[in-house]
């Protein structure tokens, strides 16, 4: 036989039975049901039993999904009468003395309250939170919920769980350990969003740090394949430059006049600027220049093909066909090294070396 309590609590019977349901939380305060024999010592508009909370709860077209007991004593009333109808009861015993030191408490009530909803598919099911009256004991674990869970302020979760249950937190220590609860949580945020905030920084300079070497290595790859390959398409064509044994290519005097006629010498200047190296970490465009020469370039470009056109233009092909062809020619380059297949390279420069020896024989 369950043993249950012979007095009513003191003042018990001063405070309302039910308060509201707390704003943009599932939480409903009352306090605690009490037996049949005791609730017949009192007036019939006193009482307020296990029933009485169902019933109420009833006419108000809500219901409980889960109970949380928090007195220190299992006397009140019989907690099958909770489990009877399918709602979860959690039993948390938090005594009156000494109580906000009691840490255990906090985190047992956290506990069962993040289980239960994290399982707990119905929505609307409420979780009624009980101690003697409904006022100290559950106003400070709702709001240290509140504050350490759910991220509020300390003045937040004590205005909603006071306007809802129609009380004030009575014990003033409570009111200050939840306002040093709160202030420790928000140094806890605080670091933490330190600490991820280095991390991130961190990260990102690292990969800043990769992205800007391998720009650079991919730079220096584009430009050493465009400048042999420039170097490959004047030595064939014709140009009147010689090997010599320390790799220098001398100008052949000879061909001198012939180059400057035929524009060889504005193509030879234009493979010249692909050989450059990078300055300054400025990777060349498609056609070999860095952005600040670009303008520069295309005036060259224009002009030597003015020069290699000359007066037969009419019997060939036009000046905006042969600058196309150019550009063409180029862009071809940059696709078969981003490629990376050198077989093709080699055919582009014995397309090039035919190119170029069937224009010196004509």
């Amino acid at each position: 036989m369950v043993r249950v309590c012979r007095v009513v609590p003191k003042d018990w019977h001063k405070f309302q039975p039910l308060g509201d349901v707390i704003p943009r939380t599932r939480f409903i305060v009352f306090k605690t049901p009490i037996n049949s024999s005791l609730s017949n010592k009192l007036q019939k508009d006193q009482r307020f039993t296990t029933n009485d909370l169902f019933r109420k709860l009833a006419e108000r077209g809500q219901h409980l999904g889960m109970v949380v007991d928090l007195t220190d004593t299992e006397r009140f009333y019989d907690k099958e009468d909770i489990t009877g109808l399918c709602i979860q009861y959690e039993k948390v015993n938090c005594p009156g003395r000494g109580f906000i030191e009691r840490d255990d408490c906090v985190e047992s009530f956290n506990q069962a309250i993040q289980d239960y909803t994290d399982k707990c598919e119905d929505q609307d099911a409420l979780i009624g939170v009980h101690c003697t009256n409904g006022i100290n004991r559950c106003g400070y674990l709702i709001c240290r919920f509140l504050i350490e869970r759910l991220g509020w302020s300390s003045h937040e979760a004590i205005d909603a769980f006071e306007q809802a249950r129609g009380y004030s937190i009575q014990k003033g220590a409570y009111v200050m350990a939840l306002h040093k609860a709160a202030k420790e949580s928000r140094t806890k945020r605080v670091d933490s969003d330190s600490d991820s905030s280095e991390r991130r920084k961190k990260k990102k300079n690292k990969r800043k740090h990769h992205g800007d070497e391998g720009a650079i290595n991919e730079a220096n790859m584009i430009h050493a394949i465009l400048g042999e390959l420039g170097q490959q398409a004047a030595g064939v064509s014709g140009s009147g430059y010689h090997s010599s044994p320390n790799g220098i290519n001398p100008p052949d005097p000879s061909a001198q006049h012939h180059q400057t006629h035929w524009g060889y010498a504005a193509k030879k200047t234009k493979y010249s600027q692909l050989n450059q190296p990078v300055a300054n970490g400025t990777p060349p465009d498609a056609s070999g220049n860095t952005p600040l020469e670009e303008e520069e370039f295309e005036e060259e470009e224009y002009e030597e093909v003015e020069e290699e056109v000359g007066p037969d233009a009419s019997k060939g092909q036009s000046v905006s066909s042969k600058r196309r062809a150019r550009r063409n020619r180029m862009q071809n380059y940059m696709k078969v090294m981003a490629r990376g297949r050198f077989h093709e390279i080699q055919a582009m420069r014995e397309e090039v070396a035919l190119t170029h020896g069937s224009a010196r024989d004509v």
